[in-house]
């Protein structure tokens, strides 16, 4: 007897993708919210939806390219969208996404060595060595696991995240603070300042063009990469307006916490809450960081072609790149959540505005149009 399998739209598991891609530690942390829009007062409960449309734009453009030209690995198509000159730029933005990986893995292991200082006491460079030697043995010995576990992780966090908001929320306007401060348009920048840093954020959340083309080989139609793209923009937009409104009931005392959310926690006087939300962190942070290392070590073990003495075998090769990839992600995690977010994903956000944001915005279009034109001609 067959099993009816319930299968979700093409558009629907792209876009999940995209959400589970952009709610990574720095989100579920709160940080990256405060960084670029709570900390400048009332715009920011509305202001992410235009990042989130600059990054929709984006990948509806990066989708469309992909499915045109059959293409689903972000390498061959950065290929096509800068040629002819595609020998340097390519390998640019290789190095731009592995930068990325290596930020997202720092982020992790500097959000759980602060939860662990917050939450019992570790000092913050042995909770890092901790934290680093638990990524280092999943990722040699674990990622079966990890992998396996990481929707529900992913999963829990969000239904953590979204009670947390929805109380957060109400917290806020029973305090009036977040009424007063909307009222008041409460403002710490100008708005060119504000709009820029709306930019920013939009700019290094499109380098997730990469895990969202690897899945969408099932986007056969312009209409279902259409859909996927106002599915992603919705549920992305939606999400991260609620929490920069709940963060923003919390201001200015949110502004200067490495993990504003868990401040949250820690004002809502539900102690349940507060554990809860620091478990379902701590294991979705590994998670994640397990993930982006070994993705990581996926990449690099592709480009180490040359054998000699110990590095014979796949598996020692494997062991020194993710010991190389660790000990530069808990380098930079040293810097503490806050830097790492501000400094290093705002250099991100620059470098992705030329290598990203101005190619898929503006010469996508011209080489879809030529592209579908050539199809035309062909039938």
């Amino acid at each position: 007897m067959k099993r009816n399998r319930i299968a979700l739209p093409a558009a629907v598991g792209v876009a999940a993708v995209w959400f589970g891609s952009h709610a990574g530690g720095g989100f579920a942390t709160g940080r990256q919210e405060v960084e670029f829009f709570v900390q400048f007062g009332w715009h920011s409960i509305w202001i992410g939806l235009l990042s989130m449309l600059i990054m929709g734009i984006a990948i509806y453009n990066g989708l469309e390219l992909a499915r045109i030209h059959k293409i689903y690995d972000y390498k061959n198509l950065f290929k096509i969208l800068y040629a002819p000159y595609n020998k340097m730029l390519p390998t640019l933005w290789d190095v731009l996404y592995l930068y990325a990986v290596l930020l997202g893995s720092g982020v992790a292991i500097a959000g759980a060595s602060e939860l662990l200082y917050q939450k019992l006491h570790i000092p913050y460079g042995i909770a890092v060595i901790i934290i680093g030697t638990i990524l280092l043995l999943f990722t040699i010995f674990g990622t079966g696991l990890v992998r396996s576990a990481s929707t529900a992780m992913s999963v829990f966090i969000i239904s953590a995240l979204v009670i947390v908001t929805i109380l957060g929320i109400s917290f806020g306007i029973g305090s009036a603070n977040l009424s007063k401060l909307v009222s008041a348009k409460t403002t710490t920048a100008g708005f060119g300042k504000i709009l820029w840093m709306a930019l920013l954020y939009g700019s290094f959340q499109s380098v997730l063009i990469a895990p969202i083309v690897s899945v969408s080989e099932t986007l056969k139609t312009r209409k279902n990469c259409l859909k996927a793209t106002l599915y992603g923009f919705l549920v992305n937009g939606t999400m991260l307006i609620l929490v920069c409104i709940m963060l923003l009931g919390f201001f200015p005392d949110v502004v200067t916490e490495e993990l504003p959310v868990y401040f949250v926690t820690t004002q809502l006087e539900h102690p349940w809450l507060n554990t809860l939300y620091s478990l379902i962190l701590f294991f979705a942070l590994i998670s994640t960081g397990v993930g982006l290392i070994f993705g990581a070590v996926k990449r690099f073990e592709t480009v180490w072609i040359r054998e000699s003495g110990i590095f014979k075998g796949v598996r020692i090769k494997r062991i020194t790149i993710c010991f190389i990839c660790l000990i530069i992600s808990a380098g930079i995690s040293l810097f503490g959540l806050i830097a790492i977010v501000a400094v290093g994903y705002g250099s991100l956000g620059y470098a992705a505005i030329l290598l990203n944001i101005i190619p898929l915005l503006i010469i996508a279009p011209i080489k879809i149009r030529k592209a579908r034109a050539a199809k035309k001609e062909t039938q």
